[in-house]
């Protein structure tokens, strides 16, 4: 289930339960700490990734590819509703925002991937639309995007080769690789490379370049290979496909921030005061959660736990957690 949204399988398998899950109001997650954990709304089908402005909050919806009136979308939060904005994409991956324009990392999903800059907000829409770049030909599509202090979008390819079940080795254009797309020509230029499926990014305190959730092969077994968070640097390289397929061939490759059991999945990234959490899709023992760690790396621990579904969208604002899961459901903490 690693290929698109961490792959496109995941959700024609997961997401009919999940939408049952969804009608009868799942229950909440429970916070590690005790604190309450809240329901923001309802009914964002498969949400991806959070983008914050002063005073809004938008969610990416995935939707469904086996069901086309199950589209997906970006959705503005508000009054415990989630609102579909007007010129949504079917299928959304990313979002970013930054000095009044959210960034769009749409699926092209049988067309050509796309980031878009939506600008000119009215307080109910965007009146501004164009494209910062098109993805070329012999091309997966753009994942996750976050944008940097020098102002570039940073986006993870899509897995590559879509001729092997396990999408393993990518043989298409910038695959397995991390970019960064300058917002204003779109020019795209590569900077770090051996990476399964570059998920989400997210820049945080005390480090250069983003750290970026990478998903490993589903075809080797329980027990291997590791799941990863990688932290991006010009050059850099993490071996996929040797590493970390096998742990002894990865001495000479860049060691990664963090690494998770085998089939956890992590998905979204969030910092929020002084620590970095993580959304594991399939979680290490006992279902989907959310963990957390340093900033700096180290031992992880969970933060939030019993979700109903697995949990993909992650995003911090105004000191709380905001999380989203397949049945739809927007939570927020405050950790």
């Amino acid at each position: 289930m690693k290929t698109m949204l961490a792959s496109i399988a995941l959700v024609v398998l997961v997401a009919p339960a999940a939408v049952a899950i969804a009608a009868q109001g799942p229950p909440a997650p429970k916070a590690v700490s005790g604190r309450p954990v809240t329901v923001v709304a309802r009914g964002v089908p498969t949400p991806t990734s959070f983008a914050f402005a002063t005073g809004r909050a938008f969610v990416a919806g995935f939707g469904d590819e086996r069901n086309p009136k199950a589209k997906g979308g970006v959705y503005l939060l508000e009054q415990g509703r989630a609102v579909r904005l007007p010129g949504s994409p079917a299928h959304v991956v990313g979002l970013a925002y930054r000095d009044g324009t959210l960034y769009v990392s749409a699926c092209g999903c049988g067309a050509p991937s796309r980031i878009l800059a939506w600008s000119g907000w009215d307080g109910r829409r965007f009146t501004k639309s164009r494209v910062v770049v098109t993805g070329p030909k012999n091309f997966t599509g753009f994942n996750g995007i976050a944008v940097g202090g020098d102002g570039k979008l940073y986006a993870g390819i899509s897995v590559g080769d879509k001729k092997t079940d396990d999408y393993t080795h990518g043989t298409t254009r910038y695959a397995n690789s991390v970019v960064s797309i300058d917002r204003q020509t779109g020019e795209i230029i590569p900077l770090a490379t051996g990476m399964r499926q570059p998920w989400q990014p997210v820049f945080v305190p005390g480090h250069a370049g983003p750290l970026v959730a990478d998903l490993g092969q589903e075809n080797l077994g329980k027990k291997r290979p590791l799941d990863r968070i990688v932290e991006i640097g010009k050059g850099a390289d993490f071996g996929f496909p040797v590493c970390p397929a096998h742990p002894a061939g990865c001495q000479k490759y860049d060691e990664p921030f963090a690494t998770f059991p085998a089939h956890s999945s992590p998905m979204g990234l969030a910092a929020l005061r002084g620590k970095l959490y993580v959304a594991l899709f399939n979680g290490v023992d006992k279902g989907p959660e959310v963990v957390t760690m340093p900033l700096s790396g180290g031992k992880y621990a969970p933060a939030l736990v019993g979700f109903a579904a697995p949990v993909v969208a992650l995003g911090a604002h105004s000191g709380r957690l905001f999380t989203g899961d397949l049945t739809g459901t927007i939570y927020s903490v405050t950790p």
